[in-house]
């Protein structure tokens, strides 16, 4: 064999077996790594310790007026004139607008008109009729029965004259003109209840509208009026936060339109009753304010921050390890386990399509404990635990594609 293909040869043998040593070099280091990395834990765990809870409940509501008032007409029938708009400034007693009368409602104010016009002469007339027999009943010129029937007569005229004057009062005072001629009639004024702003016009001239005294329907509303310089703020609370909110807590409220401006103020009212709305059971809460301010508009969206007890420098664990159970609230203790026994505990059954479902008791240990107050992250633990105690942060019984359900 020639000298270069000796050589040839043993290049190719030295390469063949440099390969062969890295390759169990790296198999060894691997294997020693995989030795030497700790156990698995089954499930994220956290740690009791020592911290400040504040009670916090957060919600979204409106602003809104406290006085409000819709405006409807007195009778039915199509809108004639508008005297008002959004944003003007009306006083108790101002026309808004005038509405003609249907068919109807004219036929009933000319009935009621007609009415007291009838009473009128018939009481008159019974009047002087039983002033003239009175005079002669005391002169005995007339019979006892026949005073008795004139008397009659004029009682129930004076009490039917009553009555419609009564009626005709009545609707002149909703704001219909009445005593005005057909001639002169310009129709039905819709009169401001009160003081306040204009927000809403949701009528237009030329639209017929509905009375807001009838007995069938509700009525058109035609104004929305209300005082603007007292403005609070409407949430729901979901029931599961009700617990923690009171009469007279303070609270933080923002508005999105000015998220730099914040208003102090104080609970105000709790409903005594639930509201469902989409499912969800909440209770109208009402927020007074301390100080108004030219920024709150009715309808704008308030974020609201209502702050109850605190509590500094106590036992706390993660909301999220405690579980409600039958026996009470609990927490899931991690045992101390040192490396041989964390391994030996993680070891997979032999049978790995048959599931333990005590396989958590290797790890942890169930404890009773007994909570105090809780925000958005911690509860306070008045007994059971202690100070460095390692706890499961999710539910360490379940089986693994359950954890990862309840996560997602």
């Amino acid at each position: 064999m020639s000298p270069s293909k000796r050589k040839k040869k043993i290049a190719i043998f030295s390469g063949i077996g440099l390969a062969i040593i890295v390759i169990v070099a790296f198999v060894t280091i691997k294997a020693r790594a995989s030795g030497n990395q700790p156990s698995k834990f089954p499930v994220k765990v956290g740690k009791a310790d020592f911290a400040d809870i504040q009670v916090k409940v957060t919600e979204v509501g409106n602003v809104q007026s406290e006085v409000k008032v819709d405006v409807k007409s007195a009778v039915s029938g199509k809108v004639i004139s508008i005297f008002h708009r959004d944003g003007d400034l009306v006083k108790k007693g101002d026309v808004l607008a005038r509405v003609e009368p249907d068919l109807n409602q004219a036929q009933s104010l000319a009935d009621t008109k007609n009415a007291l016009t009838s009473a009128k002469i018939r009481y008159e007339q019974a009047k002087k009729n039983y002033e003239s027999d009175h005079s002669l009943f005391l002169q005995g010129l007339l019979a006892t029965k026949q005073h008795r029937d004139t008397e009659t007569e004029y009682l129930s005229a004076k009490q039917e004259w009553e009555r419609s004057n009564e009626k005709y009062n009545i609707v002149e005072k909703s704001g219909i003109p009445i005593n005005q001629s057909p001639e002169q009639f310009q129709g039905s004024n819709v009169i401001a209840p009160m003081d306040g702003t204009v927000l809403t016009k949701n009528v237009e001239i030329g639209e017929s509208i509905t009375s807001g005294v009838s007995s069938f329907n509700a009525g058109t509303v035609l104004f929305s009026i209300a005082d603007v310089t007292k403005m609070i703020v409407r949430a729901g609370v979901n029931e599961v936060d009700i617990g923690k909110i009171r009469v007279g807590m303070p609270v933080k409220v923002t508005l999105d339109a000015y998220p730099k401006i914040s208003f102090a103020g104080r609970i105000d009212r709790i409903a005594p009753a639930v509201r469902i709305e989409d499912k969800v059971r909440l209770f109208d809460v009402e927020i007074r304010l301390d100080a108004q301010g030219r920024e709150l508009r009715s309808g704008m969206t308030a974020n609201i921050e209502m702050t109850g007890e605190k509590k500094t420098k106590v036992l706390t664990v993660p909301v999220e390890s405690v579980f409600q159970r039958d026996e009470g609230e609990i927490v899931y203790v991690k045992k101390k386990l040192d490396a041989k026994a964390m391994a030996e505990a993680s070891k997979k059954p032999k049978d790995e399509g048959k599931i333990d479902k005590d396989a958590w008791k290797k790890f942890f240990e169930k404890r009773v404990v007994v909570t105090g107050l809780s925000d958005n992250a911690h509860v306070e633990i008045l007994k059971g635990l202690k100070a460095g105690e390692e706890i499961a942060l999710e539910d360490p019984t379940l089986p693994n594609d359950k954890k990862k359900d309840n996560d997602d």
